[in-house]
C-alpha cells in the first residue's frame, strides 16, 4: 500500500524563502510516507506559512520521487504607488501661429498666455502608497516597498497651502515652468521703441515691446519676449518663447536667443538660437539653431542663403534660389547639445589645468611646512590651494557625469529630415547626421531623409 512505502523526506526553499518544496527518494530505511510526516518535516525545517494541505495529500496518495513538489508559498509584498503631481494648467501647450486662408499668418493668435489669479492652485501632490508588506513560508515578514514622493515643484511667486499639498499661485500672472519649478511670471509691457529713452531691459518676467527695438540694445527677460515692432540690429534673449510680429533685419549683428521657441514674420541677416522650434516666413542670410523643428509657413515659405542646424526636422516651401545661393542646412544632431558638450570638454580642460596648478603649489608648501619654516601667510595660502582643489574637483565630476551623457546621446544613430512643398534648388548643402550631399538640380516636392550611410530623396508625402 502506498502509506506503507519508506521514504526520506527533504524539503528545498528557494532563495527568496518564498516557496517550499519537498522531494521524495526511495529508502527502505526510511520513514512511512504519510501527511503527518511530510507535516513533521516541515515543521523541522520550521516552514510555517502557505502550507497547501491538499498539495501534501495528493503528494501521498501519489507519490513522485526526486522532483522538487511545490508544497508551501509565501504571500509576496506588494507593489508600491509611486506619488504623483497634477497639474491644473496646460503643461504641454503646442504654441503655433494661426495660418490664415489666404497664406498669412495670424501672429496675434498665438495662445501663448495662461493667466492665473491670486490664489489660483496650481499643482496638487498626491501622496505615495507603500505596498504592502508580505510573508515567506517561515512566517517571517517581507517588507513592502516604499513608494516614491515627489515634491512639489516651487518656483517664483508661488507658495504652498497649509494643507502641504498643494501649491498656490501667489498674484496674478502668467504661469508656466522654468527649469523643472512652476512659476507665475508679471508681464512688463513698454509702449514704446527699446532706444535711448529706454535703455536695455533686464526683467524678471515677459516682456511685450509695443513699438521696436533699435539698433545696439538689448532685451533679456526670464519669461516670453513678444515684439509688435521690427528688430534690427540688436539682441534679445528670452527663457522662453520669443515672438516677432514683423520680423528682424540684424544686419549680421542682430542676434536672438530663446529657451524655447522663436516664431518671427521674416528672419534677415540675424543668428537665431531656439531650444525648441524656429518658425517664419522666410529666413534670408541668416544662422539659424534650433533643438527641434524649423518650420517655414505663408506665401513665401522659404530659405535662402545661410546656414539652419535643427535637431529634427525642416519643412519649407523653398530652399536656395535658382541663382543657386549657397544654403546649409544640418538635421539629425540638436546644435545646442553639440555646443554645450563643447563647452564642458573646454570647462574641464581649464579646471585640470587649474587643479594641476594648486597639486604643484601644495607640494611646494607642504615641502616648506616639513622643514617648519612655514609663515602665516603661507598657510593661509596652503588652505587657499587646497580649498580651490576640493571646489574644482567636485565641479569636474559633476561636468565629467553630464559629458559622458551628451557623449552617449551624440553618438547614437542620428535622425533627421527636410520636407520641401516645392523647389530645392541647386547650391544647397544637406547634411543628415554625418552624411552630405550636395544638390545639383533642382527637384520639386521632395523629402530628403537618411537611410543607412546615404541621403535618399523621396517624393514629398
Amino acid at each position: 500500500m502506498l502509506s506503507e512505502q519508506k521514504v526520506d523526506i527533504k524539503v528545498m526553499v528557494t532563495s527568496d524563502r518564498l516557496k517550499a518544496s519537498v522531494v521524495l527518494v526511495q529508502n527502505q530505511n526510511g520513514v512511512d510516507l504519510t501527511f503527518e510526516n511530510v507535516m513533521n518535516k516541515l515543521r523541522e525545517n520550521k516552514i510555517t506559512f502557505g502550507i497547501d494541505d491538499e498539495a501534501i495529500k495528493k503528494l501521498v496518495e501519489n507519490p513522485i520521487f526526486g522532483t522538487p513538489i511545490v508544497v508551501a508559498q509565501g504571500k509576496p509584498p506588494g507593489k508600491p504607488v509611486d506619488g504623483k503631481l497634477i497639474y491644473h494648467f496646460d503643461i504641454k501647450r503646442e504654441i503655433r501661429p494661426k495660418e490664415l486662408p489666404d497664406g498669412r499668418v495670424d501672429y496675434k493668435d498665438l495662445g501663448i498666455v495662461q493667466n492665473v489669479r491670486k490664489d489660483d492652485v496650481l499643482v496638487t501632490m498626491i501622496d505615495p502608497v507603500d505596498g504592502e508588506n508580505g510573508m515567506d513560508v517561515f512566517g517571517g515578514v517581507i517588507r513592502g516597498q516604499k513608494g516614491r514622493k515627489l515634491n512639489l515643484p516651487r518656483g517664483k511667486n508661488t507658495y504652498i497651502d497649509s494643507d502641504g499639498h498643494t501649491l498656490k499661485a501667489a498674484c496674478d500672472g502668467q504661469v508656466c515652468i522654468i527649469e523643472g519649478k512652476v512659476t507665475v511670471l508679471n508681464t512688463l509691457e513698454i509702449n514704446s521703441d527699446i532706444d535711448n529713452s529706454t535703455g536695455n531691459i533686464n526683467f524678471v518676467g515677459n516682456v511685450h515691446i509695443k513699438g521696436s527695438v533699435l539698433s545696439g540694445f538689448k532685451v533679456v527677460a526670464e519669461g516670453n519676449v513678444e515684439v509688435d515692432g521690427i528688430v534690427e540690429a540688436a539682441e534679445i534673449e528670452a527663457k522662453g518663447n520669443v515672438v516677432l510680429h514683423k520680423g528682424i533685419t540684424g544686419m549680421g549683428k542682430g542676434r536672438v536667443v530663446a529657451g524655447k521657441s522663436v516664431f518671427a514674420k521674416f528672419i534677415e541677416n540675424a543668428t537665431i538660437v531656439a531650444g525648441e522650434d524656429v518658425q517664419a516666413e522666410a529666413i534670408v542670410h541668416s544662422d539659424v539653431k534650433c533643438g527641434n523643428k524649423l518650420i517655414l509657413v505663408g506665401r513665401k515659405a522659404s530659405i535662402v542663403g545661410g546656414s539652419c542646424k535643427v535637431g529634427k526636422e525642416v519643412e519649407a516651401k523653398v530652399i536656395g534660389s535658382y541663382l543657386s545661393t549657397a544654403t546649409e542646412i544640418e538635421v539629425g544632431v540638436d546644435p545646442l547639445m553639440v555646443e554645450r558638450y563643447r563647452e564642458i570638454r573646454r570647462e574641464m580642460s581649464e579646471l585640470r589645468e587649474n587643479i594641476k596648478k594648486c597639486d604643484q603649489g601644495i607640494e611646494v608648501l607642504r615641502k616648506i611646512e616639513a622643514a617648519g619654516l612655514l609663515t602665516d601667510e603661507k598657510r593661509e595660502m596652503l588652505q587657499k590651494f587646497t580649498r580651490s582643489k576640493i571646489t574644482a574637483s567636485e565641479k569636474l565630476k559633476e561636468l565629467q557625469s553630464e559629458f559622458e551623457e551628451i557623449e552617449k546621446r551624440l553618438e547614437e544613430r542620428n535622425e533627421g529630415i527636410v520636407k520641401v512643398q516645392d523647389t530645392i534648388y541647386p547650391g544647397v548643402k544637406i547634411t543628415i547626421g554625418n552624411v552630405c550631399k550636395l544638390i545639383k538640380e533642382p527637384v520639386k516636392y521632395c523629402k530628403i531623409y537618411r537611410e543607412d550611410a546615404d541621403i535618399k530623396i523621396a517624393p514629398y508625402a
